[in-house]
Order: structure tokens, then C-alpha cells, then sequence
């Protein structure tokens, strides 16, 4: 059996997402993904009382190392176990640094984290105009565990819902989704959510997918790799 290969990367993902006005500090900008794996899930499943994944907008971009060292630092004496990581919100021509925060219990812990973050010198951004399921690109850092099923095809050993499929080539984002549709329509299957990944790993990049569906088949992941790469070289 293949052994987890622990790499770093980032996945590139469109979501729909409204600024939060209550449980935050005063006067910030905090965002709240709407819909995660909207491929998957209808919104109706969603558990919508606690936070999902939740976006602090930062005054300026702060590196990885420093968002890791700070949140091992407060899951010393937090009463839940935070995850913390850099990520961009991309707004039209803007970007926006932010830190995506999960494992929160309720939305009350991202006041919480705001304070703790704000006593370590972390600055937010002012709160805006308020926003309800507008679209955005959100690109977040990761570390991944993967291990190898079968020639450009991974499965995630952590979050055993999703699974990976290397790509020749990153497309750009109109590019992914116009053959996304074209996949979804011609796959046995359309149940499923996908984005962008890239993986620094085996001493350079590489491209990939990343398939969220519970209980993927390896047939199912070959089937899906094929397409997207049928597509990408017949366009």
C-alpha cells in the first residue's frame, strides 16, 4: 500500500460568501462562506448554526509561518482546536489578504479569535458595505496528505472525502469552469464539487483537482481525470 506523502500547496476554489454582523469584533469585515461543495450539497443540508469556514480580512498580507506559529500559540489555551490558515479573497481585479479560521463551536468563537489574534498584533480590516451570497475566488494555503491510487490520481488520508487528479496544465479559472460543465455533463456521475489545487511536491509544481465526494471509487476518479483531460486538449 502506497504511504501518506505529506505536501504543501493551495487550492483556488469560486464561492458565494456574505459579511457576518454579529459574534465579531466591532467594526471589522468578516466573511462567511454561504455554500461550501455546492457540487454536492444542496444549501438545505448545510448546518447553518455554527460558522463553516470563516474569512478575517487583514489590513496586510501575513505570511504562513506567522499565522501557524500564532495559532499553535492560542490552541495552548483556546477551548477548541483553531484552524488557521492564509488565504486571498479575489474580488474582480482586487485581492484581499485574509486568514481562513475552522473549528470553531459557534459563532461567538470568532469574536473570540479576533480578540486573541488582535492581541498579537494582527490588524483587520474596517467593516463595509455588508454583502449577501456574493461571488468570490478564494485561494487558501494548505498542507495535504496524500497518498497515490493510480497514475495522477490521490486520495486525501485526512479528509477522506476528497481525492486529487493531476492536471498537464493549470487552466485559468473561466477555462476550469467552462470544461467543468462539459465534464459534469458527459460523467456517469455529476454528484460531486471540484476546484483547483497546486501541489510543491517531488522537487517541483504540479497542477491537480480536487474531487469532494464521500466514498469516491478509483473508476469514478479515472473517469473524471479522463475528461478534464480530454477537454483540456480538445479546446
Amino acid at each position: 500500500m502506497a504511504q501518506s506523502c505529506p505536501v504543501v500547496g493551495y487550492i483556488l476554489k469560486e464561492e458565494t460568501v456574505s459579511s457576518l454582523t454579529h459574534s465579531v469584533m466591532p467594526g471589522t469585515y468578516v466573511l462567511e462562506i454561504d455554500h461550501p461543495f455546492p457540487g454536492y450539497y444542496d444549501i438545505e443540508a448545510i448546518d447553518l448554526t455554527k460558522p463553516r469556514s470563516t474569512l478575517l480580512l487583514t489590513r496586510e498580507a501575513i505570511n504562513w509561518e506567522t499565522i501557524l506559529r500564532t495559532a499553535e500559540r492560542l490552541n495552548v489555551f483556546l477551548p477548541f482546536q483553531l484552524n488557521a490558515a492564509y488565504a486571498e479573497v479575489h474580488d474582480g481585479s482586487r485581492i484581499h489578504p485574509a486568514i481562513r479560521i475552522q473549528g470553531m463551536r459557534n459563532f461567538d468563537d470568532i469574536r473570540t479569535v479576533q480578540q486573541a489574534l488582535a492581541q498579537e498584533g494582527f490588524v483587520f480590516v474596517k467593516s463595509r458595505k455588508k454583502l449577501k451570497r456574493y461571488p468570490v475566488l478564494i485561494k487558501i494555503q494548505k498542507f495535504f496528505h496524500i497518498k497515490a491510487l493510480a497514475e495522477g490520481i490521490y486520495a486525501d488520508t485526512k479528509r477522506t472525502e476528497m481525492s486529487y487528479c493531476l492536471l498537464p496544465q493549470k487552466p485559468n479559472w473561466e477555462f476550469f469552469r467552462k470544461i467543468t460543465m462539459d465534464v459534469k455533463y458527459n460523467a456517469t456521475d455529476q454528484i460531486f464539487d471540484v476546484c483547483l489545487a497546486t501541489f510543491f511536491m517531488d522537487d517541483t509544481i504540479r497542477d491537480a483537482i480536487r474531487i469532494y465526494k464521500p466514498n469516491a471509487t478509483l473508476p469514478f476518479l479515472e473517469e473524471i481525470r479522463s475528461l478534464y483531460l480530454k477537454y483540456l486538449a480538445y479546446y
